[in-house]
């Protein structure tokens, strides 16, 4: 009886949901949030909000801006210069817009904020007032995103430079397409590819699959750094044609916006 009575307590105990330590042990730590579907779709500003539900959109390529609240009809106003207007405060990085026939007014101003419903953070609160309602969630730009889908030939790793003046072949290079999720390139002597995720924080590669090719002289021995940097997230800057890759705050990739 007494081991039945142990057994039944460990098939309980085996039952019940994992413990918090396990669980986040299951959990992805410092990954990206996702804004794949944005860039497919064109989208450079992107808000939500939760109390009540809503979400706009800011899209160059078709020329509108979208905001569909929960409960009543969507509004797009075109972003020609006759129909809204744009604001800037250069002083503070504000920024928004104003339909001229007054249906809508959007402000962006940063600061950071975590949208209630997701967990997402975002880099800007937004107001916006529509049809006399006021709503105010949160937002962020992708144009540091649309940025950072380019060719990217490495200049330097760890603060030492790297030769770019030979065969393109043996240059460490990436190629990064954010709304495929791949990232393609070479160390310098293997090839590269793998997924890839990106936010307007951070940018996370892999796992990366390479060629087995052996190869001497500098080129090989610089490869493991370079894949061992590129296995965990980063933070990340682009200015002036020049992505750099940092960790614990110190740069170590650079790379030029390829030719």
């Amino acid at each position: 009886m007494r081991t039945l009575l142990v057994g039944l307590l460990l098939l309980t105990a085996a039952c019940r949901r994992p413990s918090t330590q396990f669980s986040a042990m299951l959990t992805p730590v410092n990954q990206p949030d996702d804004y794949t579907r944005y860039l497919k779709a064109g989208d450079e500003l992107v808000a939500v909000g939760s109390d009540p539900a809503w979400s706009l959109t800011v899209n160059p390529s078709k020329g509108v801006l979208l905001f569909k609240p929960q409960h009543s009809d969507s509004s797009i106003v075109s972003l020609s210069d006759n129909q809204i207007s744009r604001t800037a405060d250069s002083a503070n990085g504000a920024f928004g817009y104003q339909s001229r026939d007054g249906r809508i007014k959007v402000s962006f101003r940063p600061d950071s904020c975590t949208d209630k419903l997701s967990g997402q953070r975002y880099d800007y609160r937004v107001d916006v007032v529509s049809e006399g309602q006021n709503v105010v969630g949160c937002g962020v730009s992708l144009r540091q995103l649309a940025l950072l889908q380019d060719n990217w030939v490495l200049t330097s790793m760890q603060g030492d430079s790297i030769a770019t003046n030979g065969p393109a072949k043996t240059i460490p290079r990436l190629e990064i397409s954010l709304t495929q999720g791949r990232v393609t390139g070479t160390t310098g002597c293997n090839q590269l590819n793998g997924p890839v995720m990106a936010d307007t924080h951070q940018i996370l590669f892999g796992p990366l699959v390479t060629t087995k090719m052996a190869c001497m002289g500098p080129n090989g021995a610089a490869e493991p750094t370079f894949l061992r940097l590129l296995s965990q997230p980063m933070p990340y800057r682009i200015d002036s044609g020049k992505l750099t890759l940092y960790q614990q705050g110190k740069p170590v990739l650079t790379f030029r916006k390829a030719d």
